[in-house]
């Protein structure tokens, strides 16, 4: 099952921070170590909502051990047939819990357009920001205008996605658009365990339907005014929205 917690911007930051001492020691541990105060909130958000979804769907009380992979996906040690996945960005925080494996990514909406400035100097200029070596970032003599050429990002896309991606009809549906491509190959790296350490051109997703099956698997796209979200799993997988309090009172019991 997929479950989400959305508007976790308008969130009272207190009261989520309030709940650290009940989170497990090693989550405690990556959260203490943060200096970024939303990413603490997000960080804690995101085991709250994989213990209500183990919960609700196992009736798992307890945390299983989490370990990390090779390549960086997380996992249970000690329950190997229960696959999981997180994602969550500024309105939103995404588990996926399934028997099978599972890939989830879910990106907030921001333009990859700049206009009269450098992209490079864009604190949050797109969702690739730090992840991606490969692409190149604009020098400071180098500006992109609203209408200008297309930014440095579309070079991850294959020439289907670019020119889907390009056809939005204006700047903020290509950004969408984008951010949608964007989702879907992340979920699906995830899913088969490498993230997005894999030659992203070699894949070509075209998200213009709610569900679709590619590569041996399932996706399902969500377009919301916030945020682009794609699940990626062996099937179709239902979702539930879940709101703060509820994982507060679990937590709580």
């Amino acid at each position: 099952m997929l479950w989400i917690l959305e508007h976790i911007d308008q969130l009272n930051t207190d009261a989520v921070l309030s709940l650290l001492p009940r989170l497990s020691e090693a989550r405690r541990a990556r959260v203490l170590s943060m200096t970024h105060v939303p990413s603490k909130v997000r960080s804690i958000l995101a085991e709250l909502l994989l213990r209500h979804a183990l919960r609700e769907e196992y009736g798992l009380t307890e945390l299983p051990r989490i370990e990390t992979g090779e390549k960086g996906k997380p996992f249970f040690p000690e329950r190997p047939e229960l696959h999981f996945n997180l994602s969550h960005c500024q309105t939103a925080v995404a588990c996926a819990l399934d028997r099978s494996p599972v890939g989830v990514d879910v990106q907030e909406l921001r333009p990859l357009r700049r206009a009269a400035r450098p992209l490079a100097a864009a604190s949050s200029s797109f969702p690739l920001e730090g992840k991606l070596s490969p692409v190149r970032t604009l020098a400071k003599d180098e500006a992109v205008s609203q209408a200008g050429k297309t930014p440095p990002v579309y070079r991850i896309l294959s020439e289907p996605e670019r020119a889907w991606v390009e056809a939005g009809e204006t700047p903020a549906e290509q950004d969408r658009r984008f951010t949608a491509v964007w989702t879907s190959k992340e979920a699906w790296g995830k899913a088969m365990g490498v993230g997005i350490l894999y030659d992203l051109k070699s894949t070509c997703f075209i998200p213009d339907e709610e569900s679709w099956i590619q590569y041996d698997s399932m996706f399902v796209h969500l377009s919301c005014e916030a945020y682009e979200l794609t699940l990626c799993s062996r099937e179709l997988l239902t979702c539930e929205a879940v709101c703060f309090e509820a994982l507060r009172d679990e937590v709580s019991l």
